[in-house]
């Protein structure tokens, strides 16, 4: 197996750090390690660059900085975000026998945080860790349903909306009167807009404190989730994102 030397000697670095939890230089770091101080002081800068973490100048030593803690908080919200969920989510798929993904954003992207699969032979599915673009109808409908009109406008001039079928809304003031209706209902729909013959609804999850925690996603083929059977699969999202909600109150991240 291919193991990158300067990956490992990063992740010990690091390591090292967050177990010491004291102001580390470079050279005390490169005999504890055994690494050329070069080669330390090129990870500590690659380190320092992407704020994980932060120089003293008065003394030239590194410390842990603010965006490993920031990275550590996802982690551990994110674990225990699936852990609570997915009892929940098992239920689900077996009130609507539909494929049901637990999803949070990541700055432009949604990330797949947990699959439940439906039962049955044919069904839809996706590995977890899969990112789909913000713009991907239903929960971009979801997640941007959150923010002000004006914002979501600006949002949308920047990122655009690609034409992925031949459902796809393309005209920013139709899709916020789209995003519109979510806020209102508390769901969102995707009929066919994302992928041709799939159909998908979605609604968010939060944590006690009112931050936005992530999302479930119904999805399935259109000639399963029939017109007549949306109002079923709609109480039954919304119910279950309730409990959840209820279950994520009790859990205090700051």
């Amino acid at each position: 197996m291919y193991n990158a030397p300067i990956i490992r000697k990063a992740f010990d670095i690091i390591k090292l750090m967050v177990e010491d939890y004291n102001p580390l230089g470079v050279t005390e770091i490169s005999k504890r390690l055994s690494i050329s101080k070069s080669t330390v002081f090129g990870i500590l800068k690659a380190l320092e660059d992407e704020n994980l973490i932060t120089k003293d100048n008065s003394n030239k030593k590194y410390l842990i900085g603010p965006g490993l803690f920031e990275l550590s908080k996802k982690v551990f919200k994110g674990g225990e975000l699936s852990n609570i969920a997915r009892p929940f989510l098992e239920r689900l798929v077996g009130y609507v026998d539909e494929t049901v993904f637990l999803c949070i954003r990541e700055n432009d992207n949604i990330e797949t945080l947990d699959v439940i699969e439906a039962k049955k032979a044919v069904k839809i599915s996706s590995p977890v860790g899969t990112k789909i673009p913000i713009t991907a109808s239903v929960l971009c409908k979801i997640f941007l349903s959150p923010m002000k009109n004006d914002d979501i406008r600006d949002f949308l001039l920047k990122k655009g909306l690609p034409k992925y079928t031949e459902n796809s809304i393309t005209d920013i003031d139709r899709f916020i009167e789209e995003i519109e209706k979510t806020r209102k209902l508390g769901y969102s729909l995707d009929l066919e807009e994302y992928l041709r013959g799939v159909r998908a609804l979605a609604t968010l999850l939060y944590y006690g404190d009112g931050t936005l925690a992530g999302a479930i996603c119904i999805v399935g083929f259109s000639r399963s989730i029939k017109d007549e059977k949306l109002p079923m699969m709609i109480q039954h999202l919304k119910n279950t994102a309730q409990l959840i909600n209820q279950r994520l109150s009790q859990l205090n991240i700051k």
